[in-house]
Order: structure tokens, then sequence, then C-alpha cells
């Protein structure tokens, strides 16, 4: 059924809070925040920004997706996703067992075709095709790298890391983060097999991305560092794409700073990102948004981590979106930008850019904690039951 707007990641936390038996002021001092911000996010007066729900669920010892209601089970039983989700959890149980087949897997080549179009979906957040063919991928993946040799098998086990990338992405953008662990781990297994270094700093990337969520800034930071060093001087057969996760990682780093609140460390690793990024132009390789604009959207993304909300939404207006650009990174960044005019009190702008969002991928947009929270936020000021806000509210299922 529906979830009311009056489930909100803060009431969320003071139910929990209570549960084990905490005042505001033991739940502050557990989880490092202000005891008056506390107060006002539990009771719906100040929105509850992802460092601020990262540092409750350590203080409260549960995961972040339980402050933030994830996965929202109704809505993805509602759309047939959790009946799509359960093979695939099925088939990562196994990734060194060749499977007893009468027949040979198709050639690597043949499979490779069918890994690059899963990255293409993955990149415009088409989930629905992507989790249909997913199971049987990695599948056939799986089989080729037991039963192929020399290159073919190297090949192999990059179509099969790359598989697991796909997991991992609609895993973490629906909420399970179990089942994104799991295949984070899978691609620290298959990457080192491939023989090619740009899939462990893709790997790195992600992990970066799951210690962000859970506020271990000081990991996130050095295991992108660890990945840029790790990079110095290898060979690959791509070599222009080890620029694009080069400068992909600075942009990690970036938020991760910005959210830990050290604004000269995030301007750091700006700054050379977008002079990697005016050096080589847009390089979309190892199924990453790499280039100017991206850099521009990461730098709205961290001014609003410092919580500089005016900053945030004059850079906002000068990103420019390219046409053919990843729907994915565009729909996040609309999310984005949505929340940060949600947060400066400016409803129209917000809805409008929660609009652009679902034009860009409606799928990451509909699940995506921070659309729900943004229109959480919306709905508990303006109570309305018709008009574009209440429409855009049901289609995500809250009321």
């Amino acid at each position: 059924m529906p979830e009311s707007s009056d489930e909100y990641t803060g009431a969320r936390i003071a139910e929990l809070r209570a549960r084990r038996g905490l005042t505001q002021t033991g739940l502050a001092m557990r989880a490092h925040v202000s005891m008056s911000l506390l107060s006002k996010v539990e009771c719906g007066q100040r929105p509850a920004s992802p460092a601020f729900v990262a540092a409750c669920a350590r203080g409260l010892g549960v995961p972040v997706a339980e402050l933030l209601g994830q996965p929202y089970a109704d809505e993805l039983r509602r759309d047939r996703l959790d009946v799509l989700l359960q093979p695939i959890r099925v088939g990562m149980e196994n990734w060194d067992v060749p499977h007893d087949w009468t027949t040979p897997p198709r050639h690597p080549s043949l499979i490779g075709r069918d890994v690059r179009r899963l990255l293409l979906q993955r990149r415009h957040a088409e989930y629905t095709p992507m989790l249909r063919d997913l199971p049987g991928v990695i599948d056939e993946c799986v089989h080729a790298v037991h039963t192929s040799t020399g290159e073919d098998r190297r090949y192999a086990y990059e179509c099969l890391a790359n598989a697991f990338r796909c997991v991992f992405t609609v895993a973490w953008n629906f909420g399970y983060q179990d089942l994104a662990t799991v295949a984070l781990d899978r691609i620290a297994l298959a990457a080192p097999q491939a023989d090619e270094p740009g899939l462990l700093a893709v790997q790195a990337y992600l992990r970066a991305q799951t210690v962000l969520a859970h506020g271990r800034y000081d990991i996130g930071l050095r295991v992108v560092q660890r990945a840029l060093t790790d990079l110095e001087g290898q060979d690959s057969r791509r070599p222009e794409g080890l620029d694009a996760l080069r400068g992909s990682l600075h942009l990690r780093a970036a938020v991760i700073a910005g959210r830990a609140k050290d604004r000269a460390r995030a301007d750091s690793h700006l700054a050379v990102a977008r002079s990697l990024a005016e050096e080589t132009g847009e390089l979309p390789d190892y199924g990453l948004t790499w280039g100017p604009p991206n850099v521009g959207v990461h730098a709205v993304a961290v001014v609003s981590e410092l919580e500089e909300y005016d900053e945030a939404i004059q850079l906002a207006g000068d990103v420019r979106i390219p046409r053919g650009w990843s729907r994915s990174r565009a729909g996040h960044h609309w999310m984005d930008v949505a929340r940060i005019h949600a947060w400066a009190g400016s409803r129209t702008e917000a809805l409008t850019c929660l609009q652009r969002a679902r034009r860009a991928a409606p799928q990451q947009t509909k699940y995506h904690p921070t659309t729900r929270e943004t229109v959480i936020q919306l709905r508990r000021r303006e109570h309305s039951r018709t008009g574009p806000l209440a429409r855009f509210a049901a289609w995500i299922g809250v009321t």
C-alpha cells in the first residue's frame, strides 16, 4: 500500500531510537550530531541529509537503507520487478563452478555483445530489460570462464565482472544493499582474472560509493587514493578509458570530501577532474559518464553536500546536459537539484526538477530515496490531493 507522507526518515529515526531506549541526547552523542538538529529532523522541521542519515544509522546500529525505508517492496511488487530480482539472487550463488551443460556456451565475443548492451541499459537506467537478461548472461559467463582458454578466457572474465557490475547498480538503486555487497565482492574476484586494470578501478569506484553511503569517509578517500595510485603507469587495452576512470575517481573523492565537510580537499579533487576533462573531452568508456558536463554536475553535488544551497543553485544554472547524455546521470543530477531547491524552500522549482528526473530516467527516479524524501518534504507543506505534486507523489507510492 502507498507510504504515508508521515513515514519520513526523521520519523523512522525517532521510532528506532525509542525502540533502543535512547533519548535524543543519547542518540545525538552516539551519532555525533547536534541534538537540536536531531529534534528538528525527527519532527520533520528539517530534512535528513545523507550525512545525517549515515551518522544516525551508525548510532542506532542499523543499515542506512532501514532508515530510508528501502527497499520499497510494495512498489517493486506492483511493477513486478521483485520477480525479476529473484533469479539474479539465485544466479549470483554460483561464480566458480562450471555448469553441467550438454552444449558449449556461446563464444565470449558473442556474450560480450550482450554485456555491452547491458552496460548501455545500465547507463540509461533501463532496469527491466537488464534484469530480464542478466541471469542468463551471468550463467553463460561463468561457464565460459571454465571452458575457454587464453584470450577467450580472459575476456569471459571481463564480461563476468561487467555483468556483476550491472547487478550492483540495480541492487544498490533498489535498496538491496546485501545483494549489492555480494556483487561488489564478485567483481573483486573476477576483475583480476580479466587482466584489465580499469576493472579493478571500477570496483574501487563502486566500493567508495558504498562506504560514502555508510559515512565511512576516511575509508572512501583511502580506497580512491589507492585506486589512483594503482592506475599509475598501468598498461591497458583502452588507455583513454583509464583517463576517464582517473577523472571519475577524483569526482568520487570530491563528493566524499564534501560530505565530510572538507571543502579544501573537495575543491582540490574537483580541480584535478576539471583539468583532466578539458584535456579528454567526453569519454564514455568503462560504462562511465565522463567529461566536462559531469564535472559540472559533481560540482553541484559537492556544494550541496557542504550545505551551501544558494551556491549549488547558482552552479546548477550553469550546467548544460548534452543531447544523448547518460540518462541515469542526468536523472541523478535533477534529483539532486530538486532536493537542493526543496531544502532552500523553492517548492515549484523542486517539483520541476523531479519531473525532469522522471523524464530522463523514470525507474531510477521512482525508486531513489532522494526522490521519496524530497516528495515527502514537499507534501508535508502542501496537503492538496490534486495537482502535479499529488500526482507525482501517487506515482512513486506516497499519499
